[in-house]
C-alpha cells in the first residue's frame, strides 16, 4: 500500500512540473477583460506618474506614455478602415496609409485631451462579451464630480493578443461617429480635399 501511494505522489509531482512548464512556454492568453483591465492600469499609472499639476517636464512624458500605450493596445489600421466605411476600397494603398496616420492623430488627440481632465475617477468592470474573435468589455466610469457613465471597449483578436478597434460611449460610438463625418463629407468633396482636411485640423490642434 505504501510502495502504491509513493508511486502515486511521484507521478503527482511529476505530473504538476509537466503542467506547469507546459503553462510556461504556452502560456495562456490574456481574456478581452483582462486585457482592458491593463490597459487601464497602464493609463492611471501613467497619469499618478506624471500628473497634470506636476513639473513642466510632465506634460511632454505623460503624452509619451499615452502614445506608446495607443500603439500597442488600439488596432489604428482596422479604426481607419471601419471609420472611411465604403470608400477604403475605392482609394489606392498609398492614400490609405496618409488616412490612416492622420487618422491616428485625430483617435490621440481625442484621448489625450480627455484623459488630461483626469481627477479621480474609478472604472468598474461590469461584464464581457465574447463571439468568436471579437468581444466587447463594459466598463462604468465613477466619479466624485459628475454622474457615472458607461463605456464599452469594442476589441478583436490579434494573434494571442486583443486590440482596441472601438469605443463606445454612453452609446455612441467613436468609429460609428467618424465616419458619418466623414461620409458627409465625401458627399461634397473629394478625398485630396478630405485628407488636406485632416491635416489641417491635425496641425491646427497639434499637441
Amino acid at each position: 500500500m505504501q510502495k502504491t501511494l509513493g508511486r502515486l505522489n511521484v507521478f503527482l509531482v511529476v505530473f504538476l512540473l509537466v503542467v506547469s512548464s507546459i503553462s510556461t512556454v504556452y502560456a495562456i492568453p490574456a481574456s478581452p477583460m483582462d486585457t482592458m483591465k491593463g490597459v487601464v492600469d497602464e493609463v492611471f499609472h501613467t497619469l499618478h506618474t506624471y500628473p497634470v499639476n506636476g513639473p513642466p517636464d510632465n506634460l511632454a512624458l505623460r503624452r509619451s506614455e499615452i502614445k506608446k500605450i495607443i500603439d500597442a493596445h488600439f488596432d489604428t489600421i482596422d479604426m481607419s478602415q471601419r471609420a472611411l466605411g465604403k470608400y477604403w476600397k475605392e482609394i489606392p494603398e498609398e492614400k490609405r496609409n496618409e488616412f490612416t496616420r492622420l487618422f491616428y492623430w485625430r483617435v490621440y488627440n481625442f484621448y489625450i485631451l480627455r484623459l488630461e481632465t483626469y481627477s479621480d475617477e474609478k472604472v468598474s468592470y461590469d461584464k464581457e462579451f465574447l463571439k468568436g474573435k471579437v468581444a466587447s468589455v463594459y466598463t462604468k466610469i465613477i466619479s466624485k464630480k459628475y454622474s457615472e457613465f458607461d463605456i464599452e471597449y469594442r476589441l478583436k483578436q490579434a494573434g494571442e493578443e486583443w486590440k482596441i478597434y472601438d469605443v463606445v460611449i454612453e452609446g455612441v460610438s467613436l468609429v460609428a461617429n467618424y465616419r458619418s463625418q466623414f461620409n458627409s463629407f465625401l458627399n461634397k468633396k473629394t478625398f485630396d480635399e478630405l485628407l488636406q482636411a485632416l491635416h489641417d485640423k491635425n496641425s491646427e490642434n497639434s499637441l
